[in-house]
This record gives C-alpha cells, structure tokens and sequence, in this order.
C-alpha cells in the first residue's frame, strides 16, 4: 500500500478509466463526518495525483489544529465574545444551561452582528449609549440584556488583561441604563381554572397539572417540569426534573429548588386547582411527573411554551397572560389573602430572602398549608 498518497481511492469505470479520490476521513484519523470524498481532475498524472492528495491532507491537518486552538484576542470585541465563550473558567460555562440558551446566547449574539467589529480599546461612553439607544428600537429587553452580557465580557475580558477591557470596564460601571418597566400581568384564580378545565378538553392534560401546580404552589416552572440540558462535561442532552418519588403516598411534594436550593415541601392535599387538574392528568408511578403527550417523554421548554399558548387561546385568556405569570398570580394571591409580604416572598422562595432561609429550619410545610387554606377562603 502507498503511503505518499494519504486519502487516495479510485473506482474504476466501465470504460476502464478510472477515477481518482482523495477521501479526508481517510486522509486525517478524526476528521469530521460529515467531510466526504472529492474526485480529483482526471487529467492529472500520478505525480500530480500524489502532490495533490498530500497538499489537501496537509490543508485539512492546518485546519483541525486551528479549530483546537483556544481563540486570541485580537482587540475586537468579536474576539473577545469567542473567549469568553470557549474559555471554560469564565461565567459562560457557570450559569445554567436554561439561563445560557435563554439568556446569554441571544445577547451575545445581538453583541456579535451590530458591533462586533469594533475594536475595545477605542470605545467611549458615547458608544455605549448609541448602541443602547438603537437597540431599544427593537424592544428595551433586548437592549438591556445585551447591556448586561456586554458588561459581562468586558469585565471577562479585564480580568484577563486583555488590552483596552479594564478601560471600558470602567467607563461601563459609571453609566446607568433605564430599565425595562417590570412586568405587571399577573394570572387570576379563574383564568387558571379555565386553562386547566380546557386542557382536559383538548387532551393535554398536562399544561392544566403544571399551571395548576405553579399557581398553587408558587414554584418555578423549571422545578415542575424539569430541564434538558448537556452534562458539565458535553455529551448528549439529559433531563432532570421533578420525579414521582418526589411526592409522597400522602400528596406531599419535597423537592430542593433549582435556583436557590431552598429544601420546599407543598401539601398537594391543600390546593383545589391540583385537585381539578388531577382529574384528567394522571401522576405517573415513576419517572418524571410531567410528560409531554405528544412525544412521552418531559417537555423541552419551547414545547411546553407553543403547547401552552394554544390551551391559553382556546381557554379564552388573554394573549398577554403568559404561562410565567401563574407564579406571579400565587404570589398576589396570597398578599391579598394574608395581608404579608413575606409570607408571600416564602412561598415563592424568593432570592431576596434566600439568607434567610438559609437561617430557618424546615422547609415551609406547616406555612404553607396555612397559605393555602387562607387564599382558598378568601376566593369565597
């Protein structure tokens, strides 16, 4: 066998010609799939055959060095976002999968195509607010958010030392950007009853449970139908999420939450919303508690969200009512119905009082069941 030819196949014609390859799975061990063959010029000689398969092995070799090597800075803040990306230490690769996707990703990409270009070590205060204000023309949420995640390489990017970053670093923490109005729309009792009653209808049982559950128990929708998200080492997408041995025989649900770790336990019992939607939905024996009817398995959260909008349509809710603001209705609920803030701020475990909690034994059982039957008595 040759081996001044790397990559080289032939097949031969009817005609008895033969045509000639050069194949870089077999050229490079570890040369991607999805790579194939490429005939080569058939009025080449052998000599230029030879030259020619070794010219693009060595091509292909350059190419699979450089996409091993960690990105340079090179003084645009294109560069600095593929940095901080890939550099595995940085808050990138910290937060949560969910907060990543939904949050980082989409501002690092505004970043990336409006000023990426732009090199650090030039930028003034007068950019900062140009970018904001045109960004703000596409909706104030975005232009925060790319605010935020700038603010966020850039002080990657100081810590680094990377020429011109603590610069702008310091520009960047004198200056104040207006903030998004918070949101206001909080869910009602009725408007919950009608998407569960109609979930049943439509058979999809399921998003009428996991309202029902969040507007009852105030829990983020995250810890009641779980996340799909790579191992911290890559891999193939993995669920975890709240389980059936989560709750009890006896209807109390025990689960740590996902975002303060705050140990929370909810007497099912207690909440007529559950009981409703226990009706049509079915809590299984094992495994994840909520699963999506249409594939068996726990929802992805984009799934979930199409789902819900349509039982939300046809429940006759209206469109500004978002499946995030069950929680918001739990909390109002209860303020209303105890008259206390902070019974309101345990129940939804907030972050605000996580030192707290982190103070107070037990997981809110007694607490909340007094909750429950307050905001119960008060829906008259």
């Amino acid at each position: 066998m040759r081996t001044d030819r790397p990559g080289y196949q032939y097949r031969d014609n009817k005609d008895g010609s033969r045509a000639h390859y050069w194949n870089p799975k077999r050229a490079v061990k570890g040369a991607p799939a999805a790579l194939s063959a490429i005939r080569l010029d058939d009025t080449l000689s052998d000599e230029e055959i030879t030259a020619e398969c070794q010219r693009r092995t060595n091509d292909l070799k350059a190419e699979l060095v450089d996409l091993g090597t960690p990105p340079q800075f090179d003084g645009t803040l294109h560069s600095l976002i593929e940095c901080y990306r890939k550099d595995e230490t940085s808050t990138f690769h910290s937060v949560k999968h969910s907060t990543r996707i939904r949050d980082y990703e989409p501002s690092l990409r505004v970043l990336d195509k409006n000023v990426g270009k732009r090199r650090v070590d030039v930028l003034r205060a007068s950019d900062f607010r140009g970018w904001f204000t045109n960004w703000r023309k596409k909706g104030h949420r975005r232009a925060s958010g790319a605010i935020k995640l700038l603010r966020v390489i850039i002080s990657y990017g100081a810590g680094e030392r990377f020429p011109g970053c603590q610069q702008a670093r310091l520009i960047l923490s004198d200056m104040r950007f207006e903030q998004p109005a918070h949101r206001e729309i909080a869910m009602t009792y009725d408007q919950c009853l009608a998407i569960v009653k109609k979930s049943a209808e439509l058979k999809c049982p399921s998003i009428g449970f996991v309202e029902a559950l969040k507007f009852e128990t105030a829990l983020r929708r995250i810890d009641v139908i779980g996340e799909w998200a790579p191992p911290p080492g890559g891999g193939e997408f993995r669920w975890s999420g709240l389980m059936a041995k989560d709750i009890s025989k006896d209807m109390i649900l025990s689960i740590k939450t996902s975002k303060t770790g705050a140990a929370v336990a909810r007497d099912l019992n207690s909440y007529p919303l559950v009981a409703e939607a226990l009706k049509a939905y079915k809590i299984p024996d094992i495994g994840p508690v909520v699963i999506d009817e249409d594939h068996g398995k726990p929802y992805w959260e984009n799934r979930y969200t199409e789902k819900f909008k349509k039982v939300r349509d046809a429940a006759g809710v209206p469109s500004n009512v978002w499946s995030m603001d069950s929680r918001a209705g739990a909390v109002s609920e209860t303020v209303e119905a105890t008259g206390s803030l902070e019974a309101a701020r345990d129940l939804a475990t907030h972050t605000t009082t996580k030192t707290t909690r982190r103070y107070s034994r037990g997981d809110g059982l007694e607490a909340s069941r007094k909750v429950a039957e307050a905001r119960v008595k008060n829906r008259g």
